[in-house]
């Protein structure tokens, strides 16, 4: 193998830190050793894994792959540590987690009841909000967002890739005739949800809709569709789509990224680790 994996967790730390200076504190060695270090990396992939500016270390694509995987590498270890040391070593206590209404609904739920008996001193506080706010301000532990940008104060995991995709209930849509979208009865994000990708692809596919309705939950427009008030845009997640048909052959919407974020403060926590372990479980249910 052309990378061990030391090499991986200097790839990791200098992406979260972004300087050298900052890595080489992370790894507990010193700025020359970390420079080097990085160089022979590059060295032995053939190709530049970060770009270099005042602002420090920016890594490309390829350099954020490797570094998910040393994320996954570093959880490992960490649960290791955990093991050795007692099953609820660091595991105890509160985990504030921030989310979205349709993630807590659709990913969290259906699978909690699992991870409570499995980490019964873990005390979990849910916050329900489409902002990142909370987290920069420490108010939360971890964020788990649907999102292509996340936030440069924050760090953590890209666990998925999500379909975005137009559906709605058998019931409604068996009682239509030819699918025309400006005919139909449309579920959309409300004022709240203004930055909401569904909505710009709505504007630009469908400027004159028969029928609309506006929410400022992700939740209750889902719920909406189930019950068969109109077609609407929702993240191709196995349980929250259960029941549903996608309208006519139309492809994935548009896609994002899932996202695991934490303050920096936070890297090594075992309660995030464990959570984590818990989502990407949900994830592939």
């Amino acid at each position: 193998m052309k990378l061990s994996a030391d090499d991986l967790l200097v790839i990791m730390h200098l992406t979260r830190e972004r300087t050298l200076e900052n890595a080489a504190l992370a790894l507990g060695k010193d700025t020359s050793s970390v420079f080097r270090g990085i160089k022979r990396i590059e060295a032995k992939v053939g190709e530049p894994l970060f770009t270099r500016s005042r602002a420090g270390f920016k890594p490309l694509p390829l350099g954020l792959a490797l570094c998910e995987q040393a994320e996954q590498i570093h959880a490992g270890l960490s649960a290791a540590d955990a093991l050795l040391g007692g099953e609820d070593v660091g595991l105890t206590g509160p985990l504030r987690v921030t989310t979205t209404d349709l993630l807590l609904q659709s990913v969290i739920h259906p699978r909690l009841a699992a991870f409570r008996e499995a980490r019964p001193n873990l005390q979990l506080e849910f916050n329900v909000t489409n902002s990142f706010e909370n987290l920069s301000e420490r108010r939360y532990d971890v964020a788990l967002r649907p999102t292509s940008q996340p936030p440069d104060d924050m760090i953590g995991l890209r666990l998925a890739t999500i379909d975005y995709k137009l559906v709605g209930a058998p019931k409604y849509l068996d009682g239509l005739g030819e699918l025309d979208f400006q005919e139909f009865s449309w579920l959309i994000p409300g004022d709240s949800l203004q930055a909401h990708p569904a909505n710009d692809w709505f504007r630009g596919k469908v400027p004159s809709p028969a029928s609309l309705i506006r929410y400022d939950s992700m939740s209750l427009l889902a719920d909406g569709i189930r019950n068969s008030l109109g077609v609407g845009i929702l993240p191709d997640i196995p349980t929250l789509l259960d029941g549903l048909r996608d309208v006519g052959e139309q492809p994935a919407i548009y896609q994002t990224d899932l996202w695991l974020l934490y303050h920096p403060s936070n890297r090594g926590n075992l309660k995030i680790t464990a959570f984590d372990g818990f989502v990407r479980g949900a994830l592939g249910a």
